[in-house]
């Protein structure tokens, strides 16, 4: 009997709230921009007659006056903070478009946001009035407030705004800034801009090589997760050293269908083929169609702000055959491993069965990562997600989540059949994901379940998880 059906030991969960992020800009006040000559770090955009400024011991100090400072080129999935002392007046950013502006600052106990026109106030939250750190997170037609109290981000409140719906077209956003604005008599300590890893994780999938082997390089793995924010996702992407809690975030993915868009598709599958010297990846095009999506690319999906361009599958036509090799509303979770020894690709889709009405995994095979697929069977009736290709000691497996109604049901399918996974402290939430990972670690193979539960980080239905570790018990 294979390793995989011993018990799972529970080695650690957490929660990750907005505390990792990959930075793109700071304001650096240990010079004097104010009165450089021989630079200009941030330009002057706008100021009044009367401004009083200057930079002295890391601090950019206004006495007086108002003034708008260029900080930094607008990402529309990035975060900006400033952390201030405000006596008297406003300090916030600003958010230039080509074809708009907004600005979301605050004044006193005030939270202000406008655009054009259109003006909104709010009033800070009590217990919050002492806390001098505001963090703006982006999102196509959404600005997610927050403030920072002892360090923690806690959420505020959404301004809505049609005029940047399409804020994630490559065109616009690479045209359009971000300001510091401020007026009155105030200090500015800090002023950041970033991508973090939002307020839950999901989604959980190692990054390896077209076999199913894990990439392992200098101590440390990276995995694909679903970064969860107020309302939306994107997909993420996390270093980890196997067995610790060390966890960072390192990128970020986006992609595009040909449309110019940066979108936020989930649930990649991301395998380096070395025999093409190519990454290769299947997700799920959320946002067009909810069908199946692929691309090969030469860069590096590990580290920094990439883009991805891929394709979407060709629509199903009108029918209920889930056997066919095309595009099914509401396809999703992919996973894709190369069978060297039988010379083929093998493909699993999870797929709503017209029959059950639930989600079950879908298999194929073929001799190309992106075409040509022919039905080979599909999994038991349940209500299936998250499913990964694992191989031990040369026998290949298939692990996937399933059951909206039972904690941690799991289920491992190998050439005899299916088994459920045991757990000593069975948690990790109702249809978690089944992404086991072996990696060779000292003289030993040992194999960990990242995986996530439901707990809904917001009132948006798809806000979950925190993230759970288990190693198999030998």
């Amino acid at each position: 009997m294979s390793c995989l059906y011993f018990q799972f030991k529970r080695k650690f969960s957490m929660s990750t709230y907005k505390n990792m992020r990959i930075g793109l800009g700071e304001m650096t006040f240990f010079k004097d921009f104010v009165n450089d000559k021989r630079g200009d770090l941030y330009p002057v955009l706008e100021k009044s007659e009367d401004l009083k400024e200057s930079v002295d011991r890391n601090l950019y100090k206004i006495d007086k006056g108002m003034v708008k400072r260029l900080f930094c080129q607008f990402f529309p999935f990035a975060s900006y903070e400033t952390s201030f002392d405000l006596t008297d007046g406003e300090v916030g950013f600003s958010f230039k478009l080509p074809n708009t502006e907004a600005a979301v600052t605050v004044n006193g106990n005030k939270i202000v946001y406008s655009c054009d026109d259109h003006l909104e106030t709010i009033d800070v939250p009590e217990g919050l009035e002492n806390a001098h750190t505001l963090v703006v997170s982006c999102r196509p037609r959404a600005f997610d407030i927050y403030f920072k109290i002892n360090g923690k981000a806690e959420y505020i409140t959404t301004f809505y705004d049609e005029k940047f719906a399409d804020s994630n077209r490559y065109a616009l956003f690479s045209s359009s800034h971000v300001c510091l604005v401020a007026s009155g008599k105030l200090v500015v300590k800090e002023v950041l801009s970033y991508v973090d890893n939002g307020i839950s994780l999901a989604d959980m999938r190692p990054i390896k090589y077209e076999n199913g082997d894990v990439i392992y390089e200098q101590g440390r793995i990276w995995f694909s997760a679903s970064v969860r924010m107020q309302e939306g996702a994107f997909q993420g992407v996390f270093s980890w050293i196997p067995g610790t809690s060390e966890i960072g975030m390192t990128g970020a993915l986006f992609y595009d269908v040909g449309d110019g868009r940066w979108c936020n598709f989930l649930a990649s599958v991301i395998v380096y083929d070395r025999n093409k010297k190519q990454y290769l990846t299947w997700l799920s095009s959320f946002g067009h169609g909810h069908i199946l999506a692929h691309g090969a690319f030469d860069g590096d999906p590990r580290f920094g702000i990439n883009v991805v361009d891929v394709s979407i599958v060709d629509k199903a036509p009108d029918t209920s055959d889930i056997s066919l090799f095309a595009g099914f509303e509401g396809d999703e979770d992919p996973d894709i491993l190369y069978d060297a020894e039988n010379n083929r690709w093998l493909m699993a889709i999870c797929r709503i069965d017209p029959e059950q009405k639930q989600y079950v995994y879908t298999f194929f095979e073929s001799d190309d990562p992106f075409a040509r697929y022919k039905y080979i069977g599909k999994g038991y009736p349940g209500a299936e997600t998250g499913g990964s290709f694992v191989k031990v000691d040369g026998e290949l497996f298939f692990v996937c989540g399933n059951d909206f109604k039972s904690t941690s049901n799991y289920r491992i399918y190998s050439k005899d059949g299916m088994k459920n996974a045991k757990f000593d402290y069975p948690d990790g939430g109702f249809r978690g994901w089944g992404s086991v990972i072996p990696v060779r670690l000292g003289s030993r193979t040992r194999y960990f379940w990242l995986t996530f539960d439901r707990h809904n980080g917001s009132d948006y239905n798809w806000s979950y998880g925190n993230l759970y570790c288990f190693e198999l018990g030998m």
